[in-house]
């Protein structure tokens, strides 16, 4: 009996464990706001993807603003300039990471928090960027240029909405999925007749865990190649997003494949150095001696 509950507890715990990593990971790194512009900045490097997002802005400042006829041509010249070359531009970074900021708070703070009542999809909120090519257009021509509130880019459906929205209200309850591994473990230490057994089936299945998460990434970013999002700009973000989720990712699976490594191989040394092992192996000695 002994035996059974702690293999059903080690099982229980590999369970659990391959639950809560993966949420804990979401809670850091998607729905925390800081640790998603950590992730998501390098994409402000992406020249083509910029180049989208940088027409989206110029774009909608464009057909708002009306210059007159005497700077009417600077005007578009810096639109012109805006539009291909923006993200070198020294304010630029500060303006992304701003964007990425606005379209966290639109997707996973709720709407209303947000200011906006409207969107019912995942968005872009790109008017950071639009703000920043305002007030270039402001200093040049010396007119007041006043930039739009909002500027979204559709990346994602009403259902993948509500699938977020769903991963922003669990994904924060990892601990509790993490508590009950622990827990789980402990019971199957202090069941177990022989623990070493237990740290290392234990070590194994924390080592497969990291093969099957492995697995499910690179799954992960073929569905991300596959084209989602609802505009051109944004089937690129979601693409890139689920490429830099997963390069993220591998960094925690590499370290429980090494942490389940070093529990197989302390397990296998409490078993060969336990005393009932050595006391078998003196038994052997003892027995081929006479022999």
């Amino acid at each position: 009996m002994r035996t059974f509950v702690s293999a059903i507890a080690v099982i229980f715990t590999l369970l659990l464990t391959a639950i809560a990593v993966p949420m804990a990971w979401t809670d850091a790194n998607i729905v925390r706001e800081d640790g998603f512009v950590a992730l998501i900045s390098p994409l402000g490097k992406d020249q083509a993807f910029q180049s989208g997002l940088a027409a989206a802005a110029v774009g909608s400042l464009e057909s708002k603003v009306q210059l007159p006829a005497p700077v009417e041509q600077l005007g578009a010249s810096l639109l012109k300039d805006a539009a291909s070359s923006m993200s070198v531009w020294p304010e630029y970074p500060q303006a992304w990471n701003d964007t990425v900021r606005r379209s966290h708070q639109l997707n996973f703070a709720g709407n209303a928090a947000s200011g906006n009542t409207s969107a019912a999809t995942l968005v872009l909120d790109v008017a950071p960027l639009a703000s920043l090519v305002a007030k270039r257009l402001a200093t040049a021509t010396g007119l007041p240029i006043e930039a739009p509130k909002s500027t979204l880019i559709n990346i994602g459906s009403p259902a993948q909405r509500q699938q977020v929205e769903a991963v922003a209200a669990y994904a924060p309850m990892w601990w509790i999925a993490a508590l009950g591994a622990v827990l789980l473990l402990a019971l199957a230490l202090l069941a177990a007749r022989r623990r070493s057994v237990v740290v290392l089936f234990a070590g194994l299945g924390l080592a497969a865990l990291a093969g099957l998460w492995q697995a499910g990434s690179t799954v992960l970013r073929g569905v991300g190649d596959a084209g989602l999002g609802g505009t051109t700009t944004g089937g690129v973000f979601v693409r890139e997003l689920v490429a830099a989720s997963a390069d993220n990712f591998s960094g925690w699976i590499v370290d429980a494949a090494i942490a389940g490594g070093v529990l197989a191989v302390v397990g296998l040394l409490m078993l060969i150095l336990s005393p009932k092992a050595r006391a078998r192996g003196r038994a052997n000695a003892a027995g081929s001696m006479e022999g």
